[in-house]
């Protein structure tokens, strides 16, 4: 069937009467000479008459063709699929329009993104549609989380439906969204189902394996599906920072800052000098350039100081191009938590290695070259009537036989206003002296001691080692996949049983391989408590001579101390939910995202353990935490939402494999762009003519010049 895009133009036909008029107008009479005894020229003078007419007639038809396929050909006449448009038009319908919301729809080549393209063609498919077609209007990014939206009749409001989308921050999720329009129109009355998918047709929003089964939904609810690429088929470019990794040393005077930027083009072409800019607190501290290969990736450290005693947020971000949503990336950094600690060594050494707190003071503070913000100071048994447990946020008893009575009410009361007191044992430990005396702190009671003593495989008295606990406890979420498969290589050759009735709030940090618990947590209203239940040296373990030893000490002081912020927190991903320890006494908190908005958050339990959720991480940026409209010691003030890097990769998936995974369904793709009209984006133009056309016509034009100088 003969269709025409703008048949108004078809009235420029008109214009071929312009040469018949002109031909007429000079049409010329043959000369007759009145010399009758020539009959030579008179006959010469009727061939010459006869070619004369037969080129003016030629020409006459040359002129007029012109005029005529010019008309024609701006009028964009097309062939239209006579098996789709045709038998559906007086029948109702039932349509989701699936417009492509995710970031990489901001891709702009034009003076428009392609999402802004794709709206306005959501609109001219829904003007297609009469008063017995009924519509929806879904997006491709938050689909699962949505409720399941109805079809509807008024045109008006489908329309204000389309107006009021807007791209989002997530990757495409194509699968999800047939998905649910195959939920929409399985429920729907129309006898003709169709699902309209506006999108540029990248290949990271695909997900084969839902095809497997999708594409039987596809064939057996749905009579046809349009697929419209908004990019026109185009290959698309795109140099995105695809990963920031800061790191954060904390020096006697300042910090030093180390920054990994990871920059990626996802373009056919070498990239050169692209200006890699990395801000903190808003001001440039430093930058550099890469250079890329095509569909490469390169990595560059970027060093700058960062004032201590504060926290430090910052961005890395390179000049705009077609894709902007990519070309900034966030993080923060913590120089603000300073934990005094004090270590109460119970069997001081002439030979300090041998001293019961070496090892756990090197874990704690490693160094004047890496200083840690745990400040660790050390006293023994004698020394504590002078100091004061109120001066520190963590108080370490390693191996103590006895504490004065009084010392040990005011480390109680220091427990219940939020200090923090972690108990490691040894041989100078009396499980009925700490039953009686401490029994208001621990965790657990006392038992007896049991040794392992052979490492003999073909001993029954082989060493315990290590394992974690189910839910994995927030202190050992910090040890890296190596650390965490080296736990089992731990050998302990002593430790205490306990009695298994707890004296409290209590959780099992790490465990034994016999089952017996060897890290113990107990709240105590405002504070925690710790029991260890071997010892803190090498004495009955070879615990401090791990590599994750460091790690382990370091993150449970700060779980105890309420001051599990990282010194650089990882980033979270555009709609991946944050998760934070509720402190003892805090009911509610607010977290304000980049665009000033502020939402209250109530702990809930997670994995048994009260906490803190917030998934509405919408827009990448700084989020910022507050607990009563202020900043609280024991929460993070700030945390980086960032995109997911994979959608930056805007390599297109082909049209034949499109094909194949909806496997026999009804299926059209077009390519398309702002100006094309609604038959087109229903997918009913097979073949244009336009092109052949003008070709015809520029051939005609020629073939006229020749005819007319001759």
């Amino acid at each position: 069937m003969l269709s025409f895009l703008n048949p108004i133009l078809l009235l420029g036909i008109l214009g071929a009467s312009i040469p018949i008029i002109i031909h007429l107008i000079n049409k010329k009479k043959a000369v007759a000479h009145k010399f009758a005894a020539i009959d030579f020229i008179l006959e010469t003078n009727k061939r010459i008459y006869v070619k004369f007419k037969l080129r003016q007639l030629i020409l006459l038809i040359l002129r007029t063709s012109l005029l005529i396929f010019l008309a024609i050909a701006l009028a964009r006449p097309l062939i239209k699929n006579l098996g789709s448009g045709t038998a559906e038009k007086n029948i109702p319908t039932s349509n989701v329009v699936i417009i492509d919301d995710s970031y990489s729809m901001q891709y702009a080549d034009r003076h428009e993104s392609f999402f802004i393209s794709a709206k306005a063609a959501a609109k001219r498919i829904v003007d297609t549609f009469t008063k017995d077609d009924d519509a929806v209007i879904i997006g491709c990014s938050g689909i699962a989380s949505q409720v399941l939206p109805e079809l509807d009749y008024d045109k008006k409001h489908i329309l204000n439906s389309i107006e009021l989308l807007q791209p989002g921050f997530t990757t495409t999720h194509i699968a999800t969204a047939l998905d649910t329009a195959v939920e929409v129109l399985t429920t729907a009355k129309s006898p003709v189902k169709r699902i309209f998918l506006l999108t540029d047709l990248t290949r990271n929003g695909w997900d084969p394996s839902w095809f497997k089964i999708g594409h039987e939904k596809l064939r057996r609810h749905v009579s046809k599906v349009h697929i419209i690429d908004i990019s026109e088929g185009k290959t698309l470019k795109n140099i995105a920072i695809t990963r920031v990794e800061p790191r954060l040393d904390i020096l006697e005077r300042d910090a030093e800052g180390q920054i990994k930027v990871t920059i990626s083009n996802f373009s056919p072409g070498r990239v050169k000098d692209v200006l890699v800019q990395v801000l903190l607190d808003g001001k440039r501290v430093t930058q550099g350039f890469f250079n890329i290969d095509a569909h490469a990736s390169e990595s560059k450290e970027f060093f700058f100081t960062v004032e201590k005693g504060k926290d430090h947020v910052g961005w890395v971000e390179i000049a705009g191009d077609n894709l902007n949503a990519d070309n900034k990336r966030y993080f923060t950094m913590n120089t603000l938590h300073k934990l005094d600690t004090l270590l109460i060594d119970g069997d001081p050494k002439t030979n300090i290695y041998e001293s019961e707190t070496f090892y756990l003071e090197k874990a704690l503070n490693p160094g004047r070259e890496h200083a840690s913000s745990i400040k660790p100071l050390i006293c023994s048994i004698q020394e504590v009537n002078n100091i004061a447990f109120a001066d520190f946020n963590i108080v370490f008893l390693c191996n103590v036989e006895t504490l004065p009575s009084e010392k040990i009410r005011e480390l109680e009361k220091f427990v219940k206003e939020g200090g923090s007191v972690i108990f490691s044992l040894g041989n100078k430990v009396d499980a009925a002296y700490y039953n009686n005396a401490l029994s208001a702190l621990l965790p657990h009671r006392l038992h007896t001691t049991r040794t392992f003593s052979s490492d003999s495989p073909l001993s029954e008295e082989q060493p315990l080692h290590l394992k974690t606990s189910e839910p994995i406890h927030p202190v050992i979420r910090v040890l890296s996949e190596t650390q965490m498969n080296t736990l089992s290589s731990v050998k302990f050759y002593r430790m205490f049983y306990i009695d298994p009735t707890p004296l409290g709030n209590c959780k099992t940090v790490l465990s034994f391989s016999d089952d017996t618990p060897a890290i113990i947590e107990r709240q105590i209203e405002r504070g925690k408590v710790v029991l260890f239940t071997s010892s803190i040296d090498r004495e009955w373990t070879d615990l401090p001579v791990k590599p994750f030893f460091l790690p382990l000490m370091q993150q449970l002081c700060r779980y105890v101390s309420g001051s599990t912020t990282e010194e650089v927190h990882k980033e979270i991903l555009v709609n991946h939910g944050w998760q934070f320890p509720c402190p003892y006494d805090m009911n509610a908190i607010e977290i304000t995202n980049p665009e000033g908005t502020q939402t209250i958050v109530q702990p809930r339990f997670i994995d048994n353990e009260r906490s803190f959720e917030y998934n509405e991480t919408t827009i990448p940026g700084i989020y910022a935490v507050t607990a009563g409209g202020k900043s609280h010691p024991q929460l993070p003030q700030k945390f980086p939402v960032n995109v997911d890097a994979t959608e930056s990769n805007l390599d297109k998936i082909d049209q034949k494999e499109i094909s194949a995974f909806m496997g026999g369904t009804n299926l059209t793709i077009t390519t398309s762009h702002t100006g094309e009209g609604a038959d087109v984006l229903l997918g009913e133009a097979k073949k244009t003519l336009w092109g052949s056309l003008l070709f015809l016509t520029l051939c005609i034009l020629l073939v006229e010049s020749f005819v007319s100088r001759k």
